[in-house]
């Protein structure tokens, strides 16, 4: 299937075993002096086994190798590789994915020199691309570049690949939804060329991906191979049309942009196809909108005036805020865009519904939620309003702009996932104190929360990091408040170190915490010991004293094991707030230098210990607590939701700059009512 295509890329080859035709393909094609690039994961899966073959093959072969496991295709990865290379290199192979190829073609053309890639992932679309992405003076662009003169993609590798790279291509791949669509109002609003043979190869392309998107995660290899073939075929229409348009639109503006603010604010951002596919989710949302929306001619709202857009641009662009404002995208009259109304709508129609798309991305387990990637409700809305011009393309995003909907649908969008954002959860995972009462006194609302729950058929257990007390005591606090319960609803942070230790096989323990935990401890068999034990714990010790904190820091120095039942620095009451686990463990860190591995929330360990105990599966659980680095953290890169309560510890203004991003905020339980439906 691919000689057709040889005149762009002459060499393609996509099957299991053809890693092992890279040096003889080298060697038939005069490449004598090779630069191989890689970085520590792609040199381990398939670069140590290239560079061995094309050395046997009487290659030369010099190697660059980036520290980096994720390098950032900017300046600093250009020199890198620049640096390395020489003019006596005749072929610059990358080994690796996205970034490797981007960074391989982009130096590439610069330097005068062919590009090959061994690809290790089914993870993007740009293997066979005229363009590379990079991030240059801060702004994410694709320039062009040069195609590599050879692909080998190995099924073998790239089954093996983490899963999370494959659910990047598929939702790299399922972004031409939204990039076709936005091409097709192009062509009928400002006469782009759609040619029908790069239409019909896009299409072919999707066509591949969405009939292997839920077969994905078995790892077919018929399945791996027929979706790596559609991320090549993406790229070959992109050459074809010598612009990313084919393959590019809304949902690769707002990714952008998403990953531009990300890391202005030094916070790594997600796989750019996990980014895409999320972006089309959101793109396809603003679709059927505009689709309802439309049901007589468009009115033109009132546009922003110029001087707040060019603050807004220079807030979220800075140095690059010119190159920004420079952008110029044709502006459509009122008139000329109701005159092609019923067209708009044909595509709108046309396309599918957001919630199935969503369903394509979760068999995989990719993110189909802003909190799931870190994204916050301020820069999803930002990316709406502002991330049009970043490119001189016009999209669904350009409309909206011209008709003054932007905001709007920003708002649309943000509320779509908030609404959505409890879907498929059964069982309510409430932190207690600052969610469920303060210090003695239970909140006027929360019962009626909990008759709410049980009215929509949803399930509850409650949750407490503090391990100051034991299971019978927060059992009788809440029976006293008038909530009875049972102890298997009650799960604690002194639960889940307990499960973990069963396999230690630990006897003897030296504990600094509350003779609560102490018996806990106990009751389980540990012998509790000054002297000899097996290891030290740091629970939240009310009345801890010198004498204790000196012996459990002797002990922790002289490399005895030591867990901190729970990382809280702070425990709500009604006055404010007193020092809890977290602030006694980092004064045991000040004086040894050591921090003990934590259990309790946001520990891993927590959330499978409840997964065990509940038989919940992960996406049916949501955390609902006040505690940003707690309750919703726990839930940060995983399929479980979390509802930040504003009643205890965390203000609105902690969300700003926040690494940790709960699914839906909310004053308090009464509000949250509103998100849970039968």
């Amino acid at each position: 299937m691919w000689n057709k295509y040889s005149t762009i890329i002459p060499h393609i080859a996509v099957d299991s075993g053809v890693i092992g035709t890279v040096a003889n393909w080298a060697a038939a094609n005069g490449y004598i002096n090779i630069l191989a690039v890689s970085d520590p994961n792609t040199h381990r899966v398939a670069g140590e086994y290239v560079v061995k073959s094309l050395k046997a093959a009487g290659i030369t072969v010099r190697e660059c190798r980036y520290t980096a496991d994720e390098p950032v295709p900017d300046e600093q990865a250009v020199g890198h590789l620049t640096a390395a290379y020489t003019p006596d290199i005749d072929l610059i192979l990358g080994i690796g994915s996205g970034t490797i190829n981007d960074i391989c073609t982009f130096v590439g053309v610069r330097v005068g020199c062919p590009s090959a890639i061994v690809g290790t992932a089914p993870s993007m679309d740009g293997y066979a691309s005229l363009g590379s992405a990079m991030l240059l003076g801060g702004i994410k662009v694709t320039p062009a570049t040069q195609c590599p003169v050879a692909i080998f993609c190995d099924i073998d590798i790239l089954g093996d690949a983490p899963m999370l790279l494959a659910a990047a291509g598929l939702g790299d791949m399922l972004g031409k939804i939204t990039a076709l669509a936005d091409w097709r109002l192009a062509h009928i609003l400002v006469g782009e060329s759609m040619p029908d043979d790069i239409v019909a190869i896009v299409e072919d392309a999707l066509a591949k991906i969405k009939a292997g998107a839920f077969h994905l995660a078995e790892r077919d290899p018929a399945v791996i191979k027929s979706i790596t073939e559609g991320l090549i075929l993406s790229g070959i229409a992109m050459s074809l049309y010598k612009d990313s348009r084919p393959a590019s639109g809304t949902e690769h503006h707002l990714a952008h942009f998403w990953e531009m603010r990300m890391l202005a604010e030094d916070r790594k951002p997600a796989l750019h196809g996990i980014k895409v596919g999320l972006a089309t989710v959101a793109g396809l949302i603003m679709w059927k909108e505009l689709a309802g929306y439309a049901r007589e001619p468009f009115q033109k709202e009132k546009q922003p005036s110029y001087a707040d857009y060019k603050s807004n641009i220079l807030r979220l662009y800075g140095s690059s805020v010119e190159a920004i404002l420079q952008t110029k995208n044709p502006v459509l009259s009122i008139d000329h865009i109701n005159a092609n109304l019923q067209a708009i709508m044909d595509i709108a129609n046309s396309l599918p519904s957001p919630e199935e798309i969503a369903a394509m991305l979760n068999a995989v387990g990719a993110p189909v939620r802003p909190a799931e990637i870190g994204l916050n409700e301020e820069t999803l809305c930002d990316s709406i309003i502002y991330a049009r011009d970043r490119k001189k393309t016009y999209t669904l995003l350009q409309l909206l702009g011209d008709l003054g909907y932007l905001e709007d649908f920003a708002e649309r969008v943000r509320q779509y996932f908030v609404n959505t954002a409890l879907t498929g959860v059964r069982c309510f995972v409430l932190d207690m104190d600052g969610t469920v009462y303060l210090s003695d006194r239970v909140f006027p609302y929360t019962k009626r929360f909990l008759k709410h729950l049980k009215a929509t058929g949803r399930d509850h257990i409650f949750y407490t990091n503090n391990s100051s007390q034991n299971a019978v005591h927060y059992i009788n606090k809440l029976q006293r408040m008038g909530i009875p319960l049972t102890p298997d609803k009650l799960l604690m942070s002194t639960h889940v170190l307990l499960d973990h230790l069963q396999t230690c096989h630990y006897k003897r323990v030296f504990i600094a915490g509350t003779d609560a935990l102490r018996s806990d401890f106990e009751a389980a068999g540990y012998i509790h010991t000054d002297n000899d034990p097996d290891f030290a714990v740091l629970g939240f010790d009310t009345d801890i004293d010198y004498r204790r904190l000196t012996v459990l820091c002797d002990f922790v120095r002289a490399g005895l094991p030591y867990y901190g039942v729970h990382i809280d620095y702070n425990c709500p009451v009604e006055n404010g707030f007193i020092p809890d686990c977290g602030s006694l463990a980092a004064a045991v860190t000040a004086s040894t230098g050591i921090t003990p591995e934590f259990f309790g929330k946001p520990s891993g360990h927590t959330l499978r210990y409840i997964i065990k105990k509940t038989g919940y599966r992960e996406d049916e659980l949501c955390f609902v607590g006040d505690r940003l680095y707690t309750d919703i953290a726990i839930a940060a890169g995983t399929q479980a939701r979390s509802v930040l309560v504003l009643s205890g510890e965390t203000k609105r203004s902690d969300l700003c700059g926040s690494a940790f991003i709960p699914d839906i905020v909310v004053e308090d339980l009464t509000e949250l009512m509103m998100y849970v439906q039968p």
